[in-house]
């Protein structure tokens, strides 16, 4: 399946930009373009581990860790849901969705690439769950 791709929707969690320090130890390493149905937040931490966030659509059945009216932030540890996320990582990634909560209904925001996101389970079902790690 191809997909139209899109720029790298900063704007939902401005001010955070590339290097922003978070809180635990965790920083922005990057985001990706709308790819595959979901744009890509790379973190990272002081201690070299990495976690990926894929930010995608939910139409209204989130099941990410955290979501928003718009998105579903849904941290891809390879875990398929079967343990506990690391507690300060995840409070991370509420603090993440706060902040895109805040972003996402400004008159200003850029919704092509919103328009662009996929859910996760189609997103799955297209993909195949190992190719979107």
């Amino acid at each position: 399946m191809t997909l139209p791709t899109g720029p790298a929707p900063w704007w939902l969690v401005h001010p955070i930009g590339m290097g922003t320090p978070l809180k635990f130890g965790w920083y922005v390493a990057g985001l990706s373009s709308v790819e595959r149905g979901a744009a890509v937040l790379t973190l990272a931490h002081a201690t070299g581990r990495t976690a990926k966030v894929h930010i995608c659509a939910h139409g209204g059945k989130p099941r990410g860790l955290a979501s928003t009216r718009l998105v579903d932030l849904v941290l891809m540890d390879g875990g398929s849901g079967s343990f506990q996320t690391d507690e300060k990582l995840g409070r991370v990634v509420l603090g993440l969705a706060e902040r895109i909560r805040r972003n996402e209904t400004l008159p200003d925001g850029d919704l092509k690439p919103i328009a662009r996101m996929m859910t996760h389970d189609d997103r799955v079902g297209a993909f195949g769950p190992e190719t979107l790690a």
